[in-house]
């Protein structure tokens, strides 16, 4: 059979055409294999995997005893891979029928606008929520989901911070946030040490985008665990009774410190109000204020004792010596100082015991400015003393050059100055460990790094201690703080009460009590500091601090074993 011209330009163009087409196809193997390999390789990739950050456990945080006050678990986190913006909004749907949301009411669930506002700005990965109970994790595992849905519910594993013991020594801890980030307290001073590192995780999908796999692109780094100084035991039983102090007295708040006296370790430190650290971030800042190392207040005659301590030390008083305080009233170039018991003469050790203004603004006058601020600053005051928790404040304490021509008398039952009760704490202890300026501590070691070095400087004689634990005694036994005194426990301490002005002009008058001490008197193993801010109708320090010192007391002595010391008339012999 002939074949004609026409089909042989027929065959050829059909020739022609199939050798383009195979060529188009060449280069574009060519193209795709091999100019365009990593570029499509990364689009794949990106279609088929997800890579997250998570955020490695963190260190536990335990007392002294070994309890766990702070733990990591696994939970689950929930969140949208949205393809398709309506069946997203069908998955959203089927959410809502398990989960019932409160949108403006549950801070926990992104408000359900929000949800819907992301999937229909096309945002490609949605948190639902993040670190779910297990009841809420089967509800939402539960959800019905379409098999050829290019969106998808999904799951991540995550570590979600506990405090077994709710609310307890909630401002040493602190708390974290929804990213495992300190947020307050030793949470937060220490978060480098006890969050460790990170690591990624690659998510791996099937062809219709459901997880199959998944796999660490670097392993994460566990945290360090801690180990705080705070027994809680001890810290469970001075957190109620301040409860209990707070709410009798209808006061604003308080806090109550606890410290071995010898080596300076914190066994509680209690404020009020308080918050439970696993809702932290819906605590008010003022809340979370750790009162112990960031409340500035007059110390008023709780401040006595550095006086009377600076005094003896310089040899510029004796405990006898006779001072007129002038039935109560005493002028000072332009200021007047008063007294609330008027006396007409008084003995040193009297000024301390009856707290007498007047008396110890006669002691500071005769101290003199340079020694007086000397001796303070020996105390401490006026700097930190870089205690492991956030927000400590150094108090203001003015140079000697800023001091007025009545400082001295005004700085003797402590005013003029703005102190902290942990500041305070330490300036009692100062006379409880014989002496020696102990620096406080609240963290006892971290894992694989131990740190009970304890930190001291001499500053007062033993004879000066001396002379001030008896003075101290007399204080609880006759004087303002007998409401601190247990029968067959000799304590040491000193009262405080001072005005706060508040309100238009300053006519509003509040006060903070405060008691400070030791026990037992003559071999301390406790010392102790009690502040209550703002408290109503009784507001002295002995009459409202002291009694929350002595209960608490009462229990430090059984559970730390530290025995009566009873009268031979009441001993026992068998």
């Amino acid at each position: 059979m002939k074949i004609t011209k026409s089909e042989r330009n027929r065959v050829f163009i059909l020739v022609v055409f199939l050798l383009i087409w195979v060529l188009g196809i060449g280069v574009t193997l060519v193209k795709t294999q091999v100019f365009n390999y990593g570029k499509n390789i990364a689009k794949v990739r990106k279609q088929r995997n997800r890579t997250f950050s998570l955020h490695p456990k963190r260190g536990m945080i335990y007392d002294n005893q070994g309890e766990v006050l702070a733990i990591s678990i696994k939970a689950k986190s929930a969140f949208l891979s949205n393809k398709n913006r309506q069946e997203s909004l069908k998955i959203l749907d089927g959410i809502r029928k398990k989960i019932r949301f409160r949108e403006n009411r549950d801070k926990n669930w992104r408000a359900l606008v929000d949800i819907k506002k992301r999937i229909k700005e096309g945002k490609s990965f949605i948190w639902i929520k993040r670190k779910l109970s297990d009841s809420e994790y089967q509800k939402l595992k539960s959800v019905e989901v379409n098999p050829d849905s290019k969106s998808e519910l999904n799951f991540l594993e995550e570590y979600k911070r506990k405090y077994p013991q709710g609310a307890l020594a909630s401002h040493v801890l602190g708390g974290v946030g929804i990213d495992e980030q300190g947020l307050g307290g030793i949470e937060f001073e220490l978060d480098s040490v006890i969050k460790g590192k990170g690591s990624k995780v690659e998510v791996l999908l099937d062809a219709r985008k459901r997880k199959f796999s998944q796999k660490f692109l670097n392993r994460p780094v566990p945290g360090k665990d801690i180990y705080l100084t705070i027994d809680s035991a001890v810290q469970f039983f001075v957190e109620r009774e301040l409860r209990g102090a707070v709410k009798q007295y209808k006061a604003k708040g308080g806090c109550v410190i606890v410290m071995d006296s010898i080596d300076g370790s914190i066994l509680a430190m209690a404020g009020y109000p308080d918050y439970k650290p696993d809702r932290i971030s819906d605590t008010s800042n003022w809340v979370q204020k750790n009162q112990a190392v960031s409340f500035l207040y007059h110390p008023g005659s709780t401040f006595k004792i550095v006086l009377a301590a600076a005094a003896l030390e310089n040899n510029v008083c004796y405990p006898q010596q006779v001072f007129n305080c002038y039935n109560g009233v005493f002028r000072v170039k332009n200021e007047t100082i008063y007294d609330d018991h008027p006396s007409e003469l008084l003995t040193f050790e009297e000024i301390i015991i009856r707290s007498s203004n007047i008396g110890a603004a006669r002691i500071g006058l005769r101290l003199g400015r340079k020694r007086y601020f000397q001796g303070i600053r020996g105390f401490g005051f006026g700097e930190k003393m870089g205690i492991d928790l956030p927000g400590e404040e150094k108090g203001i304490l003015r140079s000697l050059n800023n001091w007025s021509g009545v400082s001295v008398a005004f700085l003797a039952h402590g005013y003029e100055i703005l102190v902290t009760p942990l500041q305070m704490i330490r300036a009692f202890n100062v006379i409880a460990s014989g002496g020696y300026l102990v620096t406080p501590r609240v963290l006892k070691n971290i894992e694989g790094d131990r740190r009970e070095k304890i930190i001291k400087k001499r500053i007062l004689s033993p004879a000066t201690v001396e002379r001030m634990t008896s003075i101290m005694t007399r204080v609880v036994k006759t004087g303002t703080g007998k409401k601190a005194g247990i029968e067959g426990i000799e304590i040491a301490g000193k009262t405080g009460t001072t005005k706060k002005m508040r309100g238009k002009a300053g006519k509003e008058r509040f006060y903070v009590s405060s008691f400070g001490g030791y026990f037992p008197a003559n071999n301390p193993k406790v010392t102790m500091f009690v502040v209550i801010d703002e408290p109503r109708g009784a507001y002295y320090g002995g009459d409202v601090a002291a009694p929350l010192f002595k209960t608490i007391a009462e229990k430090l002595v059984i559970y730390l074993n530290v025995f009566p010391e009873l009268d031979k008339k009441n001993e026992i012999r068998i």
